[in-house]
């Protein structure tokens, strides 16, 4: 899969690059040098402002008080700092693999219809790429609104439209968050195979085994500056076990879902007790997520029955697309405190998942994408 356009030593060079934010928040990226087939990785943990330095980096951080300095340069050239200007290069050469994927689709149109429109493919090799990309019944998945394809389906629709755009480089934003093991293995394959056709990459993560896997330069968040480096482990802390017996919380008997002639679930028995946690493990669009919104009381069985505590609001659903989760322009103290109980405490909650009390007065368009995960998991908490 060759890319387009000459092939130059260096594709990407950045030097001195420094972005302002409000406040006195600064981050930097002294130097990068970025080449065709390579992978480069600014690494840190959620909140550092990984996803602001990719953004900026390419003139697309359209935020009130957000300035930058430094020079960014693309096959020798300067990159333009102006979005018109910009617009044909993140057009034609550059794609964005966004870890919030429904977020960067729109949601009117048929996602087969917006890869055609996004790579110039017709109907045909939009529905080829999905089914190589391991879409089952990609056809159909075509015809379908961004809200009706799971996160692991709207991330192939991003992926296709990166390999049918043979992209000089990728850039992806905390690719593999939220993937199990299936599904990263099937991501690491496809960004290997984007990289062996010559893509560059450059990507945010704190994912150990994509930085292994991909041996990518790592450049690491140091006093905000990101500067080569090895990330160390950061164990998760362990607790001593906790006996609370067996009582039984959450059950669904007999379940069946149909969307239209197309039946995602058919007879299917769940069980969940006090103190004990269920993995729900399958493809793609297999209907995981149909099945905990069933149980969540956010859909109704077309057969079957979902037996939940009588307490309101005691089955709280935390969903994958965390942004699409959160009210657009309320700030989160607001989001928690329509719903929380009555002896909730919004600046300990924050504590407990380690996000900073700044961000209660912040809406989702001011959060990171492990911020917003974190805030939707606060909410649920909450209640």
């Amino acid at each position: 899969m060759p890319c387009d356009g000459p092939i130059v030593s260096t594709l990407l060079s950045v030097s001195d690059f420094v972005v302002h934010g409000p406040g006195d928040l600064q981050l930097s990226l002294p130097s990068l040098q970025l080449g065709a087939g390579e992978v480069a990785a600014v690494y840190g943990p959620s909140g550092g402002g990984k996803t602001s330095l990719l953004l900026a980096l390419f003139g697309l951080l359209q935020r009130n008080g957000w300035t930058t300095a430094g020079r960014v340069q693309f096959r020798e050239q300067d990159f333009p700092r102006d979005a018109d200007a910009a617009r044909p290069l993140l057009r034609e050469q550059v794609v964005f693999l966004l870890q919030d994927a429904h977020s960067a689709l729109d949601p009117l149109q048929p996602v087969g219809r917006q890869i055609e429109q996004a790579t110039g493919c017709d109907a045909k090799a939009a529905a080829a790429m999905l089914g190589e990309l391991g879409v089952a019944d990609a056809e159909a998945l075509c015809q379908r609104a961004p809200h009706a394809i799971s996160g692991g389906q709207a991330q192939r629709v991003l992926l296709a439209i990166a390999f049918l755009r043979r992209p000089a480089l990728v850039v992806a934003d905390e690719p593999s968050a939220s993937l199990d093991g299936g599904s990263y293995g099937e991501l690491l394959v496809h960004l290997q195979a984007l990289v062996a056709g010559g893509a560059a990459v450059l990507m945010a993560t704190h994912d150990h085994r994509l930085l292994r896997d991909l041996q990518a330069k790592v450049l690491v968040l140091r006093q905000g500056s990101f500067v080569p480096g090895d990330p160390k482990e950061h164990p998760w802390p362990t607790h001593g076990a906790l006996d609370i017996g067996s009582v039984p919380v959450l059950q669904g008997k007999q379940l069946r879902i149909a969307f239209g002639s197309r039946v995602v679930l058919d007879d299917v028995d769940f069980a969940l007790q006090r103190g004990e946690i269920v993995a729900v493990v399958g493809e793609s669009g297999a209907g995981k997520t149909t099945l905990a919104r069933l149980l969540a009381g956010h859909l109704q069985p077309d057969r079957g029955a979902v037996v939940r505590p009588d307490r309101p609001g005691a089955v709280q659903l935390v969903c994958q697309d965390a942004f699409g989760s959160l009210t657009p322009r309320r700030p989160l103290q607001g989001l928690l405190a329509e719903a929380a109980a009555p002896f909730f405490d919004a600046r300990t909650g924050f504590a407990s998942v380690q996000l900073p009390a700044a961000l209660l007065t912040a809406p989702r368009e001011r959060m990171s994408g492990g911020e917003r995960k974190r805030a939707a998991l606060l909410r649920a908490l909450a209640i």
